[in-house]
């Protein structure tokens, strides 16, 4: 759980840390400085940056709901927005995962048939404030959605189809997150019927002792099976998700993983390190020291490697073949208007935010969830936004001046600038390949 003073941490840090870099004539100690400033963040960093956590927000607070819940739905209205449905459950609990989910059991038909209820719900509800708008891209994600059985899943995919078919853009990215064990043809072929043309499988390593020390459930052949099954059925945007530096994964295991998916006939690949989060079950049993360095020492290798298979990178830990980009991260990191259909995420578009209840049980039964509203911060907004734009290769300037001067940005990242980590032209700001590797300091020093 991220704390109150989060922001402010490092705040601190990085105010110390650019005077101390400025007055620095020597090389030596800038690198010196330069590797603490990386060690702070990666120990102290949580996975938040490219949400809108609450530190960016100023809280509202009023009995009159329904006049809030109004205005907040009122900002959707002409507007190009994004969708996400959240799934929240697992057939079983990954050893490195630090999120809230619900790991099946006995009762899990008759949570299935209550959530997706809900869902519907939700659906409704924006459906009858939201009137005229234009849905670019719907994520139906998280944990493992693929796990719904084949009715639940038609019952789901359908309801989106039948209210919101409409609105859709004429080139809407819909994709679906699938755990490779649960895949079967007649899956496939629902998400094709109701128009899914995006499928990201959760693969991590193709090491089948690793995949079940972490505690999932299926092998290398499995996950080679379903990637051909999915072409079979005439997908054409698949991207597959990796994970280095798991527990038990030495240098050789990562780069044979390497190797295999820079060979994969895939649009797209998302590889992330693993950082080690409290709430894990491999952080109490398996802490490593050396977790950071080898985070770093590994990327480059990333790097180069897909590079030299034809995938560009556009993101710290995306990468794609031609325009097969994640055209859903990218709204959401150029803060468009988005809405979750989920009880512990923040919706938000331009000017408002909300939090639904955080307790799935109190969540599935309360009719309605829109319990905190939030609007944005004047004191934080520019910063949250270069947070956000910081997740891009490159931030244009003509953007960055209806929210504040280019030289105001300038100054806030001169110490980037100064080490040639980002350029500058007439247009743009943009991420120099060096930088790339540093994507979250930079977000962290300018929080």
């Amino acid at each position: 759980m991220i704390d109150v003073n989060y922001n402010e941490k490092f705040r601190k840090f990085f105010k110390k840390f650019s005077k101390q870099y400025s007055l620095s004539t020597d090389k030596d100690e800038k690198k010196f400085l330069w590797d603490l400033a990386v060690d702070f963040v990666e120990t102290n960093r949580d996975f938040v940056m490219q949400y809108p956590i609450a530190q960016y927000w100023s809280s509202i607070w009023t009995e009159e709901k329904d006049s809030l819940e109004n205005l907040f739905f009122e900002e959707y209205n002409w507007k190009d927005i994004n969708l996400y449905f959240h799934i929240p459950f697992c057939k079983t609990r990954c050893t490195y995962c630090n999120f809230h989910i619900v790991v099946w059991d006995w009762s899990k038909e008759l949570m299935t048939q209550i959530y997706i209820t809900k869902l519907k719900k939700e659906i409704d509800l924006f459906t009858e404030k939201v009137t005229n708008y234009n849905i670019k891209t719907i994520f139906i994600w998280w944990w493992t959605p693929s796990y719904l059985d084949e009715k639940p899943l038609e019952d789901l995919l359908k309801y989106i189809n039948l209210k919101l078919w409409n609105n859709f853009d004429d080139e809407l990215e819909f994709s679906f997150e699938w755990n490779p064990d649960s895949f079967n043809e007649n899956k496939l072929t629902i998400l094709k019927k109701y128009k899914v043309n995006r499928l990201s499988f959760w693969v991590q390593t193709f090491n089948n002792q690793i995949t079940e020390k972490i505690n999932r459930t299926y092998t290398d052949v499995i996950v080679f099976d379903i990637i051909k099954l999915a072409r079979k059925i005439w997908f054409k945007n698949i991207n597959v998700d990796m994970i280095y530096g798991l527990p038990w994964q030495d240098y050789l295991c990562m780069k044979k993983d390497l190797e295999i998916v820079s060979k994969l006939e895939v649009e797209h690949i998302t590889y992330y390190p693993l950082y080690y989060y409290d709430e894990s079950i491999v952080t109490q049993i398996d802490w490593r020291e050396d977790n950071i360095k080898q985070i770093y020492s590994f990327y480059d290798e990333v790097i180069d490697k897909l590079k030299n298979n034809n995938f560009n990178q556009y993101w710290r830990e995306y990468f794609s073949k031609w325009d097969k980009i994640s055209h859903y991260q990218n709204n959401f990191v150029w803060n468009g208007y988005l809405y979750w259909f989920w009880q512990s995420a923040y919706s938000f578009n331009k000017k408002y935010a909300f939090k639904k209840n955080e307790n799935l049980k109190q969540y599935l039964i309360d009719n309605n969830n829109l319990i905190h509203y939030y609007k944005y911060d004047n004191e934080n907004i520019n910063r949250r936004l270069f947070v956000l734009w910081s997740r891009n290769i490159k931030i244009e300037k003509d953007k960055l001046e209806d929210i504040e001067s280019v030289e105001k940005i300038r100054e806030l990242i001169k110490i980037p600038l100064t080490m040639w980590l980002i350029k500058e032209d007439n247009d743009s700001f943009y991420l120099t390949d060096k930088w790339l590797k540093y994507q979250e300091i930079l977000a962290h020093m300018i929080v």
